[in-house]
C-alpha cells in the first residue's frame, strides 16, 4: 500500500465523519478513531509485513478509544443541558393567561393560583372576550377578579437614561437676628437739670 493511497484512506473517512452534523460525538469518535487507528496500524504493520492485520487491530483500538472519548463528551453536554434547563425552570417569570387556565384545569385551588399570580407579579390586561374565555375554561370568578385587579396593583417601572424627576431645591433665608439685652436707667423726678 503506497503512502498516497494510505493518506487518502485516512482523510476521506475523517472528512465524512466531521461533516455529519447529525451524528453524536460518540459516533464521530468511533469513525475518526477507527480511521486514525487503521492508518496507524497499517503503518506499523507494514514495517513487520502484516499491513492488513495492523490496520484491523488499529481500527478496532481506535474505534473503541474514539467511541469512549465521544461518549464522555456526549455525557458532559447532557449534564450541561440539564443544568441550563433546571436554571431556566427555577426562575419563574410572569404568568400568562394560558398558565392560569392550565392550573385551573388541573384542579389547583383558587388560593394557590392567586398566590402564584401575586408572587410572580403577573399583570393581565383582560378584554371582555378574555374573561368569557377564562370562564369557559373553568377558571373561577375569584381568580378572574384577581387577574382583573393586577394592572392597578403593581407599579410599572420606567427606565430612562436621564432622570425624569429631580426634586426641587429650597433656599431658606436666615431669620433676622433678635436683639436681647438687659438695660438699666436712672430717672430723677422733680429735678431739672
Amino acid at each position: 500500500m503506497n503512502r498516497k493511497t494510505l493518506g487518502s484512506a485516512l482523510l476521506v473517512p475523517s472528512l465524512i465523519v466531521c461533516g455529519c452534523s447529525s451524528m453524536s460525538n460518540t459516533e464521530k469518535g468511533v469513525g475518526v478513531g477507527g480511521a486514525i487507528g487503521a492508518g496507524t496500524g497499517a503503518l506499523i504493520g507494514s514495517a513487520t509485513g502484516h499491513t492488513g492485520a495492523g490496520a484491523l487491530i488499529g481500527a478496532g483500538v481506535g474505534a473503541l478509544s474514539g467511541g469512549l472519548i465521544g461518549h464522555a463528551v456526549d455525557e458532559s453536554e447532557k449534564k450541561t443541558d440539564a443544568k441550563l434547563a433546571a436554571a431556566a425552570a427555577a426562575q419563574p417569570g410572569p404568568m400568562g393567561i394560558t398558565d392560569v387556565v392550565y392550573l385551573a384545569q388541573q384542579h389547583v385551588t383558587d388560593e394557590v393560583i392567586i398566590t402564584q399570580i401575586r408572587s410572580t407579579h403577573s399583570v393581565f390586561q383582560l378584554s371582555a372576550g378574555d374573561t368569557v374565555w377564562l370562564k369557559q375554561q373553568g377558571v373561577s370568578d375569584a381568580v378572574i377578579q384577581e387577574m382583573l385587579a393586577t394592572p392597578n396593583r403593581y407599579p410599572r417601572r420606567i427606565y430612562s437614561a436621564a432622570p425624569v424627576y429631580s426634586p426641587p431645591v429650597y433656599v431658606v433665608e436666615p431669620a433676622p437676628p433678635v436683639a436681647v439685652g438687659v438695660g438699666f436707667g436712672y430717672a430723677h423726678y422733680g429735678h431739672r437739670w
